[in-house]
């Protein structure tokens, strides 16, 4: 009975878990692909070097000398390796970066990373709603007939309650 219970509590807690997704961009002479990325808050971002000696610059823009004014600003150290930089985005917003090495940066290699907000379904469990949002047996299946013997109840605010009703 405790292997049910434990297989179904995981299971409603990785069915609901927000899945971080891996983004690779490659960088080579006077580029960044894609120079124009989505990602939402949590992804990972991977850059590698096809070929060169490459940054990734998030803090001054090298064209211009005056700060991207990104939400966060970082910038890694050139190098001619395969991996670059990488970089889990954990606030949203809309982040400009460039190659700071030479004039790279003048000759294109430019580029833009938006991360969007967590998704609605995920920043729901967020909010400290205590309403009952469903109802389980100790097999995982839903019970709306919730009047006798062992339940979980899971709440609006993502918390889950096991509970033995005896009448």
């Amino acid at each position: 009975m405790k292997k049910i219970l434990i297989a179904t509590i995981s299971f409603f807690v990785f069915s609901t878990a927000q899945s971080q997704v891996l983004h690779t961009v490659g960088s080579g002479n006077f580029y960044y692909y894609p120079s124009s990325l989505t990602v939402n808050v949590g992804d990972t971002v991977n850059w590698i070097n096809d070929g060169g000696f490459h940054n990734v610059n998030f803090d001054i823009n090298s064209i211009t000398g005056s700060s991207f004014s990104n939400p966060v600003s970082f910038i890694s150290t050139p190098t001619n390796n395969v991996a670059i930089y990488t970089h889990v985005f954990t606030i949203a917003g809309t982040y400009e970066y460039d190659c700071s090495v030479g004039s790279h940066a003048a000759n294109g290699m430019v580029g833009t990373i938006i991360v969007n907000s967590a998704p609605a379904y995920i920043a729901n469990f967020a909010n400290t709603d205590k309403s009952k949002f469903r109802t389980f047996n100790m097999l995982g299946h839903e019970t709306f007939n919730s009047n006798f013997g062992p339940v979980i109840y899971r709440y609006a605010d993502g918390t889950v309650e096991k509970k033995i009703i005896i009448r």
